[in-house]
């Protein structure tokens, strides 16, 4: 199963979940919110390279046409590109130093990482039926090693310090996805009780940092999903998705008023 199938499929998955913290009706309309942009370009090409190298090309076209370095405002250049285009189908197009710069990344990762990602599975999809909240479940992890009963996901990061990390774990809700991960896969019949982050930055050197989870945000992120199961199955029942909360001034402001 490919990637785009597999986010296709019917299911909830963890990168749904940003959308349930809104309201249902944001998970509803998911259409509407996807992702894109060439910060998700970048990383979607650095997994292909890590876990896929084979298949890159059957997704990514590189923007490296006879006459990509002439004038773009030239006509000699826009026919040389259309024509090009014409040959890219619906592969993702990359400019050439973002393929540079996504090479470079995915180097480093298999330097340090490279042994971690052996004897196991790149990318398999995974689906199993959740009888208590009456949806079904879906992940897709980047590797799992069956052998050490670990789930590994790769990364793209400004930061890969251990603080970094730390506050983009809170900020993206990755121990939400890890909690998820974890547990649906082991609804699946998956033997598995780790969760590790390989961690590359984006910017030159690229480096790299390997973090294993530990059991306390693994629970955090799990009463995180659960309560917006809740939320969903809640909607589904009743119809109700309650879109309005409460907003107020910012924590400085409220003190500057008390204050006066």
């Amino acid at each position: 199963m490919t990637n785009a199938e597999y986010h296709a499929a019917t299911g909830i998955s963890s990168s749904d979940f940003r959308l349930l913290e809104k309201s249902p009706l944001h998970l509803e309309h998911k259409e509407l919110f996807a992702l894109e942009g060439d910060r998700l370009n970048l990383g979607s090409l650095v997994h292909k390279m890590v876990l896929e190298p084979d298949t890159v090309e059957e997704e990514f076209a590189r923007e490296d046409f006879e006459g990509c370095d002439l004038n773009k405002n030239s006509k000699v250049y826009k026919e040389a590109k259309a024509e090009w285009l014409e040959t890219v189908g619906d592969r993702t197009v990359v400019p050439v130093n973002m393929w540079q710069q996504a090479e470079r990344m995915a180097g480093n990762v298999m330097a340090i990482a490279g042994g971690l990602l052996q004897n196991g599975a790149a990318e398999e999809s995974i689906f199993v039926d959740d009888p208590l909240y009456e949806v079904r479940r879906k992940c897709r992890p980047d590797y799992y090693r069956e052998d050490l009963q670990l789930v590994i996901d790769l990364k793209t990061t400004g930061d890969a310090t251990e603080w970094g990390f730390s506050s983009s774990i809170q900020k993206y809700r990755y121990h939400r996805q890890a909690a998820w991960y974890l547990d649906t896969l082991g609804m699946a019949g998956k033997e598995v009780s780790r969760f590790v982050f390989v961690a590359v930055e984006t910017s030159a050197p690229h480096m790299v940092s390997v973090f294993e989870i530990d059991p306390i945000a693994i629970d955090a992120g799990r009463d995180d999903y659960n309560a917006l199961l809740q939320r969903w199955y809640d909607y589904k029942l009743t119809g109700r998705a309650n879109v309005v909360r409460p907003i107020s001034l910012p924590d400085w402001a409220v003190k500057q008023y008390m204050e006066v």
